[in-house]
């Protein structure tokens, strides 16, 4: 099901978010935040006080590695991040990302590699590395891209992803789902990845997470920028 509060973001030829050694890092794809709202949306606070985040998104591939999803980037909190959180002022919307990139973050979406779009997470503690997964069933089953529809210039389907916190009895992580709805309300949350290195980092009370929607179009020859369209961005924190 479409959600009803959407916004869109536009991501010219060659930007991207990766890094890979000896020497590549890229952080210049927009992001962005749904238009302001009744309720405002706390996109940004302390790390010790996030549980979750979800976005859905849907667009239309063309290139290989065009790429839309949700970003969380950690940063050393700053002095004045208390008075946002009390004024609940984080709901500003930015359309490329701030001049200094984080220096850890996790975006996780979909992305079209090798001939079709697939479920993509990216991790990046000190590096990244990235995991892939099919999006639609059939594809494991070993159809076509024609026998799917989603090849080359066919629409993803609005797919919704969330990463949440996670404490069992080995520690704390989070973990990164694909989000199944039901169509009466329930939903089945598909497993794609644990991350443990989130609440392991250094002064974990000095760190803020922020969340956005993420667009990425790497091809530097495209002709032309990707569209994403995005829809009901949710962050929960602890009260």
């Amino acid at each position: 099901m479409a959600p009803t509060n959407t916004f869109t973001i536009t991501a010219d030829p060659g930007t991207d978010i990766w890094r890979k050694p000896p020497t590549t890092d890229v952080f210049n794809a927009p992001i962005a935040l749904p238009p302001a709202g009744a309720t405002p949306l706390r996109h940004s606070g302390p790390l010790t006080s996030f549980l979750s985040a979800r976005l859905s998104l849907n667009f239309t591939p063309q290139e290989q590695y065009d790429q839309g999803g949700i970003l969380l980037s950690f940063r050393q909190r700053r002095k004045d991040d208390d008075d946002d959180d009390n004024n609940n002022n984080n709901n500003r919307a930015s359309s490329s990302t701030a001049a200094a990139p984080p220096p850890k973050w996790i975006k996780s979406g979909i992305e079209f590699y090798n001939g079709r779009p697939r479920l993509s997470t990216v991790s990046c503690d000190n590096w990244a590395d990235w995991s892939v997964a099919d999006l639609l069933p059939a594809e494991a089953s070993g159809q076509s891209r024609s026998e799917t529809g989603m090849g080359t210039g066919a629409e993803t389907g609005w797919t919704t992803i969330a990463i949440e916190k996670d404490k069992d009895g080995n520690g704390t992580g989070v973990w990164v789902y694909r989000v199944l709805e039901d169509g009466n309300g329930g939903e089945t949350k598909v497993p794609l990845r644990e991350i443990c290195w989130v609440f392991g980092q250094e002064r974990l009370e000095d760190r803020e997470v922020e969340v956005h929607a993420m667009a990425a179009r790497p091809e530097k020859k495209a002709k032309g920028g990707l569209t994403v369209e995005f829809g009901d961005l949710k962050v929960r924190w602890a009260k």
